[in-house]
């Protein structure tokens, strides 16, 4: 465990310094605070607005920044050698697994409390109230960009960094289509119905972490469908990094 941390701390470090993050987050404060004129054009609107734009902005940039420092997680580890440097001392390959995707959701956990404060700055500011709603919004965030980390170190072990962001943006947009996927298994045929019930099994089902619309119409979701998604995530991820470390664990350094 205490070398897990270590990997997890520097890969924190590593994420945070990088300058393209800080580029994309800066973008996201000006676009945050943007949101304020945006709301202002509006017709009796502007909370509505800025909640909307709010949210879908924090999803936005958080998602962009998680696939852009995932993509290579891995794989600058063994193209640049430093893997052999790691594996030299006692250290397992699970641990550097482990690490890599702690540190990782580590620094996302930064990124996404930083533009989350400045989109509560901005709906009190604007006579909203604190928005503890939208703070549930962006935990369930978190938790879907866990099962996106784990899927970016998957790729990361045996793929480029570009093809990585490929494969991970067909993942992130076939699981937010499962339910629509899973409509047309009743009307598709043989061949089609187990192709559609092939992927929607084997995709992560991403629409169970989206509850923006119900934050902006100033719903929630229960604690037992709360505890049910995050169990999901959960359960989810840790398959996808024991598959990942059964595939790390295979090639040669």
């Amino acid at each position: 465990m205490r070398r897990t941390i270590v990997i997890a701390k520097n890969t924190f470090k590593e994420t945070i310094r990088d300058r393209i993050m800080y580029g994309i987050l800066v973008f996201s404060f000006l676009f945050l605070f943007s949101i304020t004129v945006i709301g202002s054009l509006s017709l009796g609107e502007d909370l509505f607005i800025i909640r909307s734009f709010g949210l879908a902005g924090i999803y936005l940039f958080g998602l962009i920044i998680t696939i852009f420092l995932g993509a290579s997680l891995i794989y600058k580890e063994v193209e640049f050698k430093t893997i052999y440097i790691i594996l030299s001392k006692p250290v397992k390959d699970s641990e550097v697994i482990l690490g890599k995707f702690f540190g990782l959701l580590a620094s996302i956990i930064a990124l996404i409390g930083s533009m989350g404060l400045i989109y509560l700055l901005v709906v009190w500011f604007n006579g909203g109230g604190f928005d503890y709603r939208a703070m549930l919004a962006m935990v369930l965030q978190v938790f879907e960009f866990s099962i996106i980390i784990s899927v970016l170190i998957l790729f990361s072990t045996f793929s480029t960094p570009i093809a990585s962001t490929i494969y991970t943006i067909v993942v992130v947009y076939c699981g937010h289509l499962l339910s629509l996927m899973f409509n047309y298994v009743a009307s598709a045929g043989d061949f089609q119905k187990y192709l559609l019930l092939g992927a929607y099994y084997l995709f992560p089902n991403l629409e169970k972490f989206n509850i923006r619309n119900l934050v902006v119409h100033g719903f929630g979701i229960t604690q037992s469908e709360f505890l049910l998604t995050a169990g999901y995530a959960t359960i989810y991820t840790s398959l996808v990094l024991c598959l990942a470390h059964l595939i790390f664990r295979k090639k040669e350094f």
